[in-house]
């Protein structure tokens, strides 16, 4: 679909697939930070051939947002491909990264874009995260921990809530994208790669940026086995020897799985 002549001051990027249920909010949640930025939004859909209804729906709010909304619906490879592809489509300096049943909270693009805009040196900001349930009731705080952590830290998990991330569109690329061999860990794998290659530059919102969604179709949870064998995997890649409880998260998944 074609770009506005205009480059967006910001462009928020969302792979989906099969959401039907939950994209609508999560779009809207989108649409609302317009309220508060400073300069124009984009939001950039890539849909993985979806046949719950998710392309008709696209196809109407880009209809009636046709300044703010392109999309794309086809085969890929999976999110870590959707999101590669959605942040080649944009066109602002800073891109947000919201799964499709995932919302921001109000004021959260504003609050990255002036962090980034007071100091061009970083290359990333991110903030505290919340989780809610299916019908969007609070679960409780992502354990999130500041960017100053050290990177032997992170060895016990990621303590970065992904939509709460706003990056540089230039680093992105610079970095190579997602890596979409990948199939749960991608984000993970993609902080840990940009911490050490820009230490030092990466800031923090205090405040609750994004609702990340647990539900029973989400990776989290749909995928908790593949979520340690790729964790162990991205911990190894990057940091050094994977702590015992990825293999205990590992072992415990496998054996729900068994029917004895």
């Amino acid at each position: 679909m074609t770009a506005p002549d205009t480059a967006p001051a910001l462009s928020v990027v969302m792979p989906t697939r099969q959401q039907a249920g939950f994209i609508r909010a999560s779009i809207d949640s989108v649409l609302a930070q317009r309220d508060t930025l400073n300069g124009a939004l984009e939001l950039i859909v890539v849909d993985g051939a979806s046949t719950d209804g998710t392309p008709e729906l696209l196809a109407s709010v880009a209809d009636a947002h046709p300044d703010v909304v392109r999309w794309v619906s086809e085969p890929d490879q999976g999110p870590a491909d959707a999101v590669n592809k959605a942040v080649a489509m944009a066109r602002g300096d800073i891109v947000g990264w919201l799964n499709s049943d995932d919302l921001y909270t109000p004021g959260a693009a504003a609050r990255a874009q002036q962090v980034l805009q007071q100091d061009p040196a970083l290359v990333m900001v991110y903030g505290e995260g919340e989780h809610v349930d299916v019908d969007g009731r609070p679960l409780g705080r992502y354990p999130t921990r500041p960017p100053d952590t050290p990177l032997q830290a992170w060895a016990d998990g990621c303590h970065l809530c992904q939509p709460t991330a706003f990056f540089r569109r230039g680093v992105f690329a610079d970095l190579g994208g997602l890596d979409a061999t990948l199939r749960t860990a991608f984000d993970y794998e993609f902080w840990l790669r940009l911490m050490k290659a820009h230490p030092g530059r990466i800031g923090f919102v205090p405040q609750v940026q994004a609702h990340s969604r647990l539900h029973d179709e989400g990776i989290t949870l749909r995928m908790r086995e593949r979520v340690a064998m790729e964790g162990m995997e991205v911990v190894h890649r990057h940091i050094g020897p994977a702590p015992c409880h990825w293999l205990l998260t590992h072992v415990a998944e496998a054996l729900a799985a068994c029917p004895f």
